[in-house]
């Protein structure tokens, strides 16, 4: 069953079983609060979809879409046939005027345990995921596991979600103090927010800048061959450590939760209208 809204007329296409349902049901939810003041909640259309080459509503002046699940970062092609356009995995090339940005947020699966103070987390470094576009990172962060004097905790999934069960992966970002976040085919991934909201150190391979990376608290890297005396850095530390985590959850808060995401549509739809 889709979400319901109060005032906003949605065609969620998306099935219960996809990931980003929560996160972009969510910044719907706060969208229909804050665009009825603007006397706009009933003006438009909007499409929760997947796909990038076929739009069920199109209208120039009315469709707006929230499109997700794209990680070959394309530019959809109903792109004129839609008023504006928000979308996971940023376009490699530069972006249309009706063409946003937004977080990809937290798979809906993946529970918000509330972290432990840093200095009671027991597993100084973690990662779990399928080996699939990662044989560098491996190579150096299974390395981790081999050291005596951290508790690192890297490991192989065989299959997608098959390594550990969401709720116990929630538990485990709970109790992590640096979470490593290696990309896969895409340049985006859930677990860079994931962590965030755990409130972990996060280090992740680079992403494209946009409003809600630029700045950010994340330990961004362009390779994994200095992640041991990088997390070795990070651990002797303790107060970088914990401040670095606080950092991280009000990035979360601030930037890339559901209703900071629902607030950005809003303003950049009011913002298109009044050019």
């Amino acid at each position: 069953m889709s979400p319901r809204f109060k005032r906003l007329n949605v065609v969620w296409e998306l099935p219960e079983t996809w990931c980003e349902t929560d996160h972009i049901a969510g910044a719907l939810a706060e969208a229909d609060r804050l665009l009825a003041p603007h006397g706009l909640a009933e003006r438009f259309v909007f499409v929760v979809t997947s796909h990038g080459d076929r739009l069920s509503f199109k209208h120039r002046d009315r469709a707006i879409v929230l499109q997700t699940s794209d990680e070959g970062h394309e530019v959809p092609v109903y792109l004129d046939d839609a008023f504006m356009v928000f979308k996971n995995y940023r376009p490699f090339v530069p972006l249309a005027s009706n063409l946003r940005v937004i977080p990809l947020g937290c798979n809906k699966d993946v529970p918000a345990i509330p972290g432990k103070p840093m200095g009671q987390r027991t597993t100084d470094v973690f990662f779990i995921g399928r080996k699939d576009h990662r044989d560098d990172f491996f190579v150096h962060a299974l390395a981790l596991n081999e050291r005596a004097d951290i508790a690192a905790r890297v490991a192989v999934a065989p299959m997608f979600r098959e390594g550990i069960a969401p709720a116990d992966y929630a538990s485990v970002l709970a109790d992590t103090k640096i979470a490593l976040s290696p990309r896969g085919v895409s340049h985006e991934t859930f677990r860079t927010y994931e962590a965030l909201r755990a409130g972990c150190v996060v280090i992740a391979q680079r992403h494209l800048p946009s409003w809600f990376t630029t700045g950010w608290p994340v330990i961004e890297v362009d390779e994994w061959s200095g992640i041991g005396p990088l997390v070795d850095g990070l651990l002797k530390d303790p107060a970088h450590l914990a401040e670095l985590s606080e950092k991280g959850l009000a990035w979360w808060r601030e930037r890339c939760a559901p209703e900071i995401v629902g607030r950005y549509i809003v303003n950049e739809i009011v913002g298109m209208l009044t050019r």
